[in-house]
């Protein structure tokens, strides 16, 4: 009986190898494919599944969007082995096919969206109507759904395009552009663990901050400070948020003024209670972790350091100390 078992067991095994062994030889060849131009991720997965490529459209994703091809993918025609591996179908599909020139182009931390869209229109990869039609398209990110949609906020986007140097093709439309920093955003800040009821104010926090701290060790003591000021009601009378709107968001202005302070926009924190209307530029993720872990302390105000010219600040508790440091 044991050795009628073991044959059994043997036979099986035969019969296993013998069916991968033609699956194999039945899968041999390659698949010719053409990709559209223009197509995207979803599309191009979608081509691959119905050529018998791949087996899963949400894995392919998910693996390419970890992998360093995401958003290298061509379009064109491509002969690919049925047999190849993911690694080596986005080698060929980021390789072969049509050549694309490409642009490179670097969002500096704490630019606005209007800074944003001046250097795209001057490097020539979008027009200005272009770039401003896309800021009002529908992006499908979970943490837009929390923005809130008010006659006061300029634009929605603002403080959620992520400065950061990236790659475009050279025909890649606004909305392109526009998506691929809104997906840097969200990859970016995930690991933070921000609710997403919070985040438009912890965004906004995070742009005064930025156009506000030179040093990476006063980020959090900032934060700190503009924490303190709207728990005791006071304004916050930051000089970024008047130079927002005087400047109509490019901040290409040399100094502030004291008309300026009485700008009548509720960017103004000298002449509005709490938070400006909404982010004043894209802010880097040092000043976001900062926004959402201010420092404890008691500093109501700050102001510039000047004997130190290094770009540090004064902080103090009372107005008092504030203006005798000022001196």
């Amino acid at each position: 009986m044991r050795k009628h078992f073991i044959l059994k067991i043997c036979l099986a095994v035969l019969i296993v190898i013998s069916l991968n062994s033609a699956l194999r030889f039945f899968k041999r060849g390659t698949v010719n494919i053409s990709v559209p131009e223009g197509a995207n991720s979803m599309e191009i997965s979608e081509i691959l599944k119905e050529n018998g490529l791949i087996k899963s459209k949400s894995y392919f994703l998910a693996r390419l969007y970890l992998s360093p091809y995401r958003g290298k993918l061509r379009y064109g025609n491509f002969k690919l082995d049925k047999n190849s591996s993911l690694g080596a179908i986005f080698e060929k599909l980021s390789k072969d096919g049509a050549k694309k020139n490409t642009v490179s182009v670097t969002i500096p931390e704490g630019y606005s969206v209007e800074m944003i869209e001046d250097r795209l229109v001057e490097i020539g990869l979008c027009t200005k109507s272009e770039f401003e039609d896309a800021l009002n398209e529908n992006y499908d990110y979970e943490f837009l759904t929390a923005l809130p949609r008010s006659k006061d906020v300029k634009y929605r986007l603002q403080g959620f395009l992520y400065p950061e140097t990236y790659e475009f093709y050279a025909d890649a439309s606004a909305k392109t552009i526009i998506d691929t920093m809104l997906s840097e955003f969200e990859k970016q800040i995930k690991p933070l663990g921000i609710a997403k009821d919070s985040l438009f104010s912890i965004v906004t926090k995070a742009s005064l901050i930025e156009r506000e701290a030179k040093l990476d060790s006063e980020r959090s003591i900032i934060a700190g400070v503009i924490e303190n000021r709207l728990k005791s009601n006071m304004r916050l009378q930051i000089d970024a948020t008047v130079a927002y709107a005087v400047s109509g968001g490019r901040y290409n202005i040399s100094r502030i003024y004291h008309k300026d302070l009485k700008a009548d926009s509720k960017y103004n924190t000298y002449k509005y209670a709490g938070l400006p209307a909404g982010p004043i530029c894209c802010p880097s993720l040092k000043s976001i972790t900062a926004a959402k872990n201010p420092s404890s302390h008691k500093y109501l105000y700050y102001h510039t350091d000047t004997a130190k010219n290094d770009g540090s600040h004064i902080f103090t508790e009372t107005f008092s100390q504030h203006t005798s440091t000022m001196r």
